[in-house]
């Protein structure tokens, strides 16, 4: 129950056990993370309300950032102003008196006007509308850059930057979008595989955030592919780094019936009120020529399935 649960419990004030990480979590922007490190998209300048919340009585904390400005806004309370100049920077909460930490990284992004090639990146056009008027389908206000140099950064604990970007042709820089909803859910979802007995797993992602131009170069017709938004995933369990589905189910083969198992968890973790935060879609993909199985996971808000 440890990562949705945290959410629930600020709607609902309900009772839940202890969750596995940090004795405290934080609240920002809609989201709650009780990680020792989570990322969060802003635009230059931008101000960030930050919040240090479900920790013991008597707990302390103090907060500091490598960059920008932290003012206090009330005990545990703080707003980040964070540097104007696009990258990746730190806000480090400290509990006292168990001195346990959490860095809390902005990644401020380059503004973006809808070029279809941007810094000698090529992006292709967002829809100029957005989907039935859903803001979570509007273009981009700005994008994430990844360069040679921080593509190994950390973005949670069990994943990095690199590993979302777009798979398409071209050198460096990059750019991408990365939802922190999308992080949490796959956090939760590595922490629930281990705890249906595949310990140490680890989760692969096939393929993240995909630029429009390679989203219609791959056949694929929608405009409005959640992979474009940055809040999908392609993943599957991969923990020997061979870059192919575990066999999770012990048959002795490596097929769909593997990503079967991923599949059906999702499916039960979604029956369940304190997983609400993190529904989505979700698919089932069996094995082509150039790769494995796997299934697709997103933060979309509503329960769609294929």
């Amino acid at each position: 129950m440890a990562l949705a649960a945290l959410a629930v419990l600020l709607a609902t004030a309900g009772t839940v056990r202890a969750a596995e990480g940090l004795g405290f979590s934080l609240q920002f922007a809609d989201e709650v993370s009780n990680l020792p490190l989570i990322s969060h998209a802003m635009m230059p300048g931008e101000v960030l309300e930050v919040e240090a919340i479900l920790a013991a009585d008597g707990a302390r904390f103090a907060a500091t950032a490598d960059a920008g400005d932290v003012t206090a806004a009330g005990p545990g309370h703080w707003r980040w102003r964070v540097p104007d100049e696009p990258g990746l920077y730190c806000l480090t909460v400290t509990a006292q008196p168990s001195g346990e930490q959490t860095c809390l990284q902005a990644m401020v992004m380059h503004p973006y006007d809808g070029q279809p090639v941007f810094n000698g990146y090529r992006i292709g056009r967002y829809p100029r509308t957005a989907l039935r008027g859903d803001p979570a389908y509007a273009r981009p206000r700005g994008l994430i850059e990844v360069t040679e140099a921080n593509q190994d950064t950390p973005v949670s604990p069990h994943f990095t930057l690199g590993q979302f970007a777009c798979k398409q042709d071209g050198g460096w820089p990059k750019y991408l979008l990365l939802d922190t909803t999308l992080l949490l859910k796959l956090e939760l979802l590595r922490e629930q595989i281990g705890a249906n007995g595949h310990e140490q797993a680890r989760l692969a992602v096939l393929s993240g955030y995909r630029t429009p131009h390679y989203n219609a170069s791959i056949g694929n017709r929608t405009k409005y592919s959640r992979h474009a938004y940055g809040d999908a995933a392609d993943i599957y369990v991969d923990v020997d780094g061979d870059g192919y589905m575990d066999d999770l189910n012990g048959d002795g083969s490596r097929s769909v019936a593997d990503a079967r198992l991923l599949y059906d968890l999702v499916e039960r973790l979604t029956q369940q009120s304190w997983f609400q935060p993190f529904i989505g879609g979700l698919g089932l993909y069996g094995p082509k020529p150039h790769r494995g199985p796997f299934i697709h996971v997103d933060t979309r808000g509503t329960k769609v399935r294929w």
